[in-house]
């Protein structure tokens, strides 16, 4: 049994905790387990505190030692403040948004109005007018009127690609001063409106999340083999993916001085002209090749089986080796590598039968014909609509097929890890799309639509940041488990006859995974009302 013993000597009083036990020869007897030090050198309030941590730790209920005439004022979340305003610091921002304010001279502080966006963003995704409403909700934070925010994006919109460098060029030594690998892609983010106006970013384009009749814009964005996010671009809503490639090349060398890199990118991005702008910079290419629109002469050789004789071999999500086999064939300066999968290979199958039972009942509605024929096995012939079988024969030798074109001299095993992960900047356009509900927009003019992409950008990279840290060993916590355990960090304002304080809640788990990765210190259990600092 463990207790603590208080010893009166002439340089002062010690604390110590002892445990008794029974030694050798069945004697009670008593050994140190920890010296607390003196009691002169802690003031009343760091002994009470301590004491009320023992005290919970052991299962105790605080109301059970501060007595029952108590009255809960209000209730308050401090986990997004505490995390995400060490994250906030660790990129500088609040530093940016310093040297913001003073070359722009605001009469209101840019820091809390884009912090409480973020904290908004980061907790539960909602309109302006809300994040004004719901800023109540957080432990001393300063108020923000509802014209402070839309002033706060306006500056986010202005100073985008400046906020870009600081984000990078915080990190940029885990990159040994160069990316070696850079992982680009688009997507489309979509309005809750049909109105285009000519010559603005709001337009009507292909989309990504198949949203038809909606007007859109087209989101690029760069990210390194880590996840970290190295920059984007937002281009009106009916521009061609292919066209934002050499932009995204131009900024690697212009804005972050990326001398040596190879650029993973899917098959929207291959172009001559893409090819020629990424040998011109100095790069190294991993291209997704269309495998159907090469010449008969290189598809007769890529689609032979037989030369399939060399393996790949990687993880699934599920951590099953999967095998794949794989081709390579030189053409030019290039390298093109095929890969076959039996597994996708059903998969393709699969897709084709349920595009053709969906083409069979588009015959039965000619009026959707004209909008949705392409996308589908159907033809027009004699002004009659019918199944294009010669185009699904022509498919299925495709089946199972997967081509990339590279100029790297890189073992072709590694391209194929490299190109396998462009699941990641997936994963980061699902995070924008979903978790922090980047679209639909609701924003009219460039410059509030630029501002919002801006912020969720900030939050994403926020966001991202803190998972890395707690997962950089073992993957702990999720998007959704992190925002959980946020969600129950609060703290309750309490009234006892005229004292006010606040009482922390409990820890939950992986609470102190999290803040101990990012070199937080917990909040005690009780805290005066005017020392509560997060």
């Amino acid at each position: 049994m463990s207790f603590l013993r208080v010893e009166k000597k002439p340089s002062g009083t010690y604390l110590r905790i002892l445990e008794s036990y029974r030694d050798e020869r069945g004697k009670n007897t008593h050994r140190i387990l920890h010296n607390l030090g003196k009691v002169e050198d802690y003031t009343p309030e760091q002994l009470k505190k301590i004491g009320l941590k023992f005290y919970e730790l052991g299962g105790g209920e605080l109301k059970e030692l501060l007595g029952n005439n108590l009255e809960e004022i209000a209730r308050y979340n401090y986990g997004y403040q505490q995390v995400y305003g060490k994250d906030f610091e660790h990129f500088r921002l609040d530093q940016f948004c310093s040297r913001v304010q003073k070359k722009s001279r605001f009469q209101f502080s840019l820091h809390n109005s884009i912090f409480l966006m973020l904290l908004e963003r980061l907790q539960d995704p909602c309109s302006k007018l809300k994040n004004y409403s719901h800023q109540i909700e957080y432990v001393n934070l300063p108020k923000v009127e509802l014209h402070q925010i839309y002033r706060a994006l306006d500056q986010l919109a202005k100073y985008n690609e400046a906020i870009q460098q600081q984000i990078f060029s915080t990190d940029r030594d885990l990159f040994n001063s160069k990316l070696d690998v850079v992982f680009y892609d688009v997507t489309t983010f979509y309005f809750d409106s049909d109105v285009e106006k000519e010559g603005e970013l709001r337009q009507m384009g292909y989309g990504k999340d198949g949203k038809i009749g909606k007007t859109q814009v087209l989101f690029s964005m760069m990210i390194d083999k880590e996840g970290n996010p190295v920059g984007y671009k937002t281009y009106k809503g009916d521009s061609y993916e292919g066209h934002t490639f050499k932009v995204a090349l131009d900024d690697l060398k212009n804005k972050y001085q990326i001398d040596k890199v190879i650029v993973v990118a899917d098959r929207g991005m291959l172009s001559k002209n893409n090819i020629e702008a990424t040998i011109e910079k100095g790069y190294d290419y991993i291209i997704g090749e269309r495998l159907k629109s090469l010449p008969k002469d290189i598809q007769q050789p890529l689609l032979d089986r037989s030369t399939y004789k060399q393996e790949w071999v990687y993880l699934d999500n599920q951590d099953q080796k999967i095998i794949v086999q794989y081709t390579t064939l030189t053409v030019g300066e290039k390298t093109i590598i095929c890969t076959y999968s039996e597994k996708r290979a059903k998969k393709d199958s699969f897709e084709r039968l349920e595009k053709i039972e969906k083409a069979k009942l588009l015959l039965q509605k000619p009026s959707m014909l004209k909008s949705k024929s392409n996308r589908f096995y159907i033809k027009a012939k004699n002004e009659v609509f019918e199944l294009d079988e010669e185009k699904i024969k022509r498919d299925e030798k495709f089946d199972g097929f997967i081509a990339i074109s590279t100029n790297t001299i890189i073992d072709p095993t590694e391209v194929l890890n490299q190109y396998k992960q462009l699941y990641k900047i997936e994963h980061s356009f699902r995070t924008l799309k979903s978790h922090l509900e980047i679209r639909p927009m609701f924003h009219w003019t460039d410059k509030r639509i630029e501002g919002h992409i801006c912020m969720c950008y900030i939050a994403f990279t926020l966001q991202n940041w803190v998972l890395k840290k707690v997962n950089k060993n073992n993957k702990i916590i999720t998007e959704k488990t992190l925002r959980s355990i946020l969600d129950k960090m609060q703290v309750s304002q309490i009234k006892s006859d005229d004292n006010e304080f606040y009482i922390r809640s409990s820890p939950q788990t992986n609470q102190g995974a999290i803040l101990n990765a990012l070199g937080i210190k917990e909040l005690p259990p009780l805290i005066a009302r005017d020392s509560l600092k997060v």
